[in-house]
C-alpha cells in the first residue's frame, strides 16, 4: 500500500515559515513553463504546498537512520564515521514529541561506544520527527518568511523553494513521464513528473524532478541536487567578507578550497491508508572538500508508520471501557509511559530527564533503556549504509534516481567571474623535482556557454627554475551527472608509472628535503580526450585517447635541503618518439567497513602505434597490468591482514618509457625506484598489522617482485624485501622502514607516503 515518493535535505531542519505560504498575487512569468501540463501541475502543487495540512493530530512511527562519512583517495574510500540508530517517535500536534530510543551505534577512530554514559546521545540525530503540516521538500531551509524569491537577497545561505512565491522567476518547469501506483485495494494512483530547471546554476537553487498527484497537488516523490557546488569563501556572505579582508591569506593552498557538493536528495512518501501522505524514506549524498581532502557523506532515513490519528477522529469520545489517568506532574507521566513501553518491548525503559532537545517551537523528550548496552545490539538497528536493507533505497533505486538527474538539461552559470590562482593559493601549484627544480604554477578557470551546454575552460601552466622550460595544459570539460568528458592540449612533464603521483606534494617534499625523487620523467606534447566519472564520485574508471610527442629529459638540479648536492639518481633516457594510442583504467573497490573484508581490482591496458622522431617506420605495442588487493580483519578487528598481487606483460616493440618498472613504496619496498624493469613483471606483498584504537596500526610486511623479458619468466629470480611500517586511518598516511634481501639494488629505505592498503 505504499506509493514511492519524495525527499528532503539534511541537518537541523524545521517547518516552512508561514509567510512563504501566502498566495502569490503577481502574475507568473510567461516563459516559466515549457508546456501547458507543467503549468497545471505547478499551480496544483503550489496550492497544496501553501495550504497547511492539519489533518494529522498525532502519529507513531519507528524511524531508522544511518549515516557514513569517508575520506576519498584514489585507492579506496576510508570510513571516518558511521552511525546507525533507531527510535520510536510519538508526535502530537499539541504536545512535545516523545522519543523512545531503541538503538544507537556509532564508530569512528579513537572511540568505542560509551554505553554507560551519555556520549551516545551526541550521535543520536533523530530528535525531530516529521511535521505533517510542514514542507516536504526542504523542511525549513528556505528564505525569510516574508521573502519574495523574485527579489534579490544577500542574507545567509538559503535554498529557493521551487513552489514559493516568485520561484517562477528563478526556475523553469516542464512535465515529464507519468508514474502509476497500484494500491493494495485495486485502486490506481496517477502521478506526473514535474522537472524543475533553474534559469541559471546557483548555490541557492536546486535542479531536479517532483512527482505530483495532479488532482490534489500532493508532492509524492522528489529527486534533486544543488545546481552548483557551494564554495564557502565565495557563497557564504560572512566568510566572503572575511576572505576579502585578507583573513584567509595565511591558510595554505593545501587546505583550500572549501566546497560542498550536494549530489543527491531523494524523498519518498507513502499514502497511509489512502488518507494522508507520510514519509517513507530519504537519501542524501554529498561531498565536502577541504583542499586535498575529499569527504563523501551519505545519509539515510526510513519511516515505518505504526499508527495515525486524524484530526477528525481526535475529538471523538474514547471507546467504551477506556480508563482515564491523571498525573500530577510531567515526571509522573514519563514514568508511567516508561512502564507501558517496558511491557511492550520487554526492555526496561526510564525517562532521560537530564536531556531535552528543542527544534523550532517544539521540545523532544527521551525514554531510554535502563541497560544502555542494549542500544548497540538492538534488533531495531539497521545495517550500515553500504548494505541494502528493507525500507531504504536500494542500489537499483539509486541508479534509477541518478538517471533521472542525468536526463535533466545542463544549466549554465551566469555572472560568475573567472578565477585565477597561483603558487601558494592551491595545493597543486608548487612542486619540486630533479628536472624542473622548484616550479611555480598558475591556474585560470571559467565557464563557457556552448551549443552542447556549459563547458569549463581551464588553463594551467608551470615554470621550472632549473630547466627554464614552461609547461602548460589547456582543457575544455563538459561535466554531467554521470561522467566528465575532457578535451586537452598540453606540453607537460609526464612519468613512466601510470599510478604515480610524482608531481604532488608528497614526492616534492621528499625530493626537496632528502633528495629522493621517485619519478622517471619525459616531456609529452600533444592532445588527448578523456572520459571519467564525475568529480564527486570515486574515480573507478578512466578512458583516454591521445596523440603526442615524447622527448627525453635530464636532471637539471642536484640539491636537497638536508643532503646538499649530488644526491639525485639520473633520470631515464626516454626514447624520442611520436605516439598515437589509448589507455583504459578500471579500478573498482568493494567494501567500506574496515572491520569487514575489502577487495580492490585494478586493470590497466594500453595500446599505441609509434615511431622515432625523424623516421617513417612505425611500431606497435600493447600492454596490460592487473592488480588484486585484499584487506581483511582478524580477531574482531584487533589484527588486519593485507595482500596485494600484480602481474603485467607487453606485446610488440615497446619504447623504453613504456616498460614496467619495479622499486619503491608503490611496487617493491626495500629497493630504489626502477631497480628492475622489463616488458613483463610479477610482484606481490603480504603484511600483518596490529590495530590500535581504530586510529593507527603497526605492521610487518614482505614484498616480492621480478621484471624482465617474458621469455625469462620461467627462470625468474625475484627480489625480496622485508620491513616494518606504521599507518594512520587505515593506511591514509603510511611510513615504512624496509630493506632488500638480494640483488645490487637493495637498500635500507624510509618511505613516507599516502594511500596504502593497510
Amino acid at each position: 500500500m505504499r506509493a514511492c515518493l519524495a525527499v528532503m535535505l539534511a541537518a537541523g531542519l524545521g517547518a516552512v515559515p508561514s509567510g512563504l505560504r501566502a498566495q502569490a498575487t503577481r502574475p507568473l512569468a510567461p516563459d516559466a513553463f515549457l508546456d501547458p501540463t507543467a503549468e497545471r501541475l505547478f499551480r496544483a502543487a503550489q496550492a497544496n504546498w501553501q495550504s497547511v495540512d492539519s489533518s494529522v493530530a498525532r502519529y507513531t512511527a519507528v524511524i531508522k537512520q544511518r549515516i557514513a562519512a569517508s575520506i576519498r583517495t584514489p585507492l579506496k574510500d576510508r570510513t571516518l564515521y558511521r552511525n546507525e540508530s533507531a527510535v520510536r517517535a510519538f508526535w502530537d500536534r499539541d504536545h512535545d514529541a516523545l522519543i523512545q530510543v531503541l538503538g544507537a551505534r556509532s564508530e569512528y577512530p579513537g572511540r568505542k561506544d560509551a554505553n554507560d554514559a551519555l556520549g551516545w546521545m551526541d550521535d543520536l540525530t533523530i530528535d525531530d520527527p516529521f511535521e505533517p503540516g510542514g514542507d516536504r521538500l526542504f523542511f525549513g531551509l528556505t528564505r525569510d518568511e516574508s521573502a519574495d524569491l523574485s527579489q534579490p537577497d544577500s542574507s545567509d545561505f538559503w535554498f529557493a523553494h521551487p513552489l514559493a512565491q516568485g520561484a517562477d522567476t528563478l526556475y523553469r518547469y516542464r512535465s515529464g513521464d507519468t508514474l502509476t501506483l497500484n494500491l493494495p485495494d485495486g485502486r490506481r494512483l496517477l502521478t506526473v513528473e514535474l522537472d524543475v530547471i533553474p534559469r541559471e546554476a546557483d548555490v541557492h537553487r536546486i535542479t531536479g524532478a517532483l512527482w505530483i498527484e495532479p488532482k490534489s497537488g500532493a508532492l509524492v516523490r522528489a529527486v534533486y541536487q544543488l545546481s552548483r557546488t557551494m564554495d564557502v569563501m565565495r557563497d557564504i556572505p560572512e566568510v566572503r567578507a572575511e576572505n576579502e579582508a585578507g583573513e584567509f591569506k595565511k591558510v595554505p593552498g593545501l587546505l583550500k578550497p572549501w566546497t560542498f557538493s550536494m549530489t543527491l536528495v531523494a524523498i519518498d512518501y507513502s499514502f497511509w491508508e489512502f488518507k494522508v501522505w507520510l514519509p517513507r524514506s530519504m537519501r542524501v549524498e554529498g561531498e565536502v572538500r577541504v583542499g586535498v581532502l575529499k569527504m563523501p557523506i551519505a545519509f539515510d532515513v526510513a519511516y515505518s508508520i505504526e499508527s495515525v490519528t486524524l484530526a477528525s477522529d481526535a475529538d471523538a469520545p474514547p471507546p467504551a471501557g477506556t480508563r482515564e489517568r491523571h498525573f500530577r506532574n510531567r515526571a509522573e507521566a514519563m514514568a508511567f509511559l516508561s512502564q507501558l513501553l517496558t511491557d511492550k518491548d520487554s526492555v526496561r525503559y526510564e525517562p532521560l530527564s537530564s536531556v531535552t532537545r528543542r527544534v523550532g517551537n517544539r521540545t523532544s523528550r527521551f525514554l531510554v533503556p535502563e541497560d544502555r548496552s542494549i542500544l548497540t545490539t538492538s534488533p531495531y538497528l539497521p545495517p550500515p549504509i553500504w548494505d541494502d536493507a528493507p525500507g531504504f533505497a536500494s542500489e537499483e533505486d539509486l541508479r534509477k534516481t541518478m538517471q533521472t538527474l542525468a536526463d535533466l538539461p545542463q544549466v549554465p552559470t551566469e555572472g560568475v567571474p573567472s578565477q585565477f590562482d597561483w603558487g601558494w593559493a592551491r595545493q597543486d601549484l608548487l612542486r619540486y623535482n630533479r628536472v624542473e627544480g622548484p616550479a611555480v604554477g598558475g591556474r585560470f578557470q571559467a565557464q563557457l556557454g556552448t551549443f552542447v551546454g556549459p563547458v569549463d575552460f581551464r588553463a594551467t601552466g608551470f615554470f621550472g627554475f632549473a630547466d627554464l622550460q614552461p609547461k602548460a595544459r589547456l582543457e575544455l570539460e563538459r561535466a554531467t551527472v554521470k561522467r566528465r568528458t575532457t578535451l586537452g592540449g598540453y606540453r607537460e612533464l609526464d612519468f613512466t608509472e601510470p599510478r604515480g603521483r610524482y608531481l604532488g606534494l608528497g614526492n616534492s617534499l621528499m625530493a626537496f628535503l632528502f633528495g629522493r625523487d621517485d619519478g622517471d620523467y619525459y616531456l609529452a606534447t600533444g592532445a588527448d580526450l578523456m572520459w571519467r566519472p564525475p568529480e564527486t564520485s570515486r574515480q573507478s574508471y578512466k578512458v583516454r585517447l591521445y596523440g603526442e610527442r615524447q622527448d627525453p629529459l635530464s636532471n637539471k638540479t642536484d640539491f636537497a635541503l638536508f643532503r646538499g648536492n649530488g644526491v639525485f639518481r639520473p633520470n631515464i633516457r626516454a626514447d624520442r618518439l611520436q605516439e598515437v594510442g589509448g589507455e583504459v583504467t578500471l579500478s573498482p573497490w568493494w567494501g567500506t567497513d574496515p572491520l569487514a573484508p575489502q577487495v580492490g581490482l585494478e586493470i590497466y591496458g594500453q595500446g599505441a602505434a609509434w615511431r622515432h622522431v625523424g623516421t617513417t617506420e612505425s611500431e606497435r605495442y600493447a600492454r596490460i597490468r592487473t592488480t588484486l588487493r585484499v584487506a581483511t580483519s582478524l580477531e574482531g578487528g584487533t589484527w588486519r591482514l593485507g595482500l596485494e598481487a600484480a602481474a603485467g606483460t607487453s606485446w610488440g616493440q615497446v619504447p623504453l618509457q613504456r616498460n614496467w618498472f619495479l622499486g619503491g613504496p608503490i611496487t617493491l619496498r626495500g629497493y630504489d625506484v626502477a631497480a628492475v624493469s622489463g616488458t613483463t613483471f610479477t610482484r606481490g606483498r603480504l603484511e600483518v598489522a596490529r590495530v590500535f584504537a581504530d586510529v593507527g596500526s603497526v605492521s610487518a610486511f614482505g614484498d616480492m617482485g621480478w621484471a624482465g623479458p617474458r621469455g625469462m619468466l620461467s627462470r625468474a629470480q625475484p627480489l625480496w624485501g622485508v620491513g616494518i611500517g606504521g599507518s594512520l586511518l587505515d593506511g591514509l598516511v603510511r611510513m615504512d622502514l624496509s630493506h632488500g634481501l638480494r640483488g645490487p639494488a637493495k637498500s635500507l629505505r624510509l618511505d613516507l607516503y599516502l594511500d596504502a592498503i593497510l
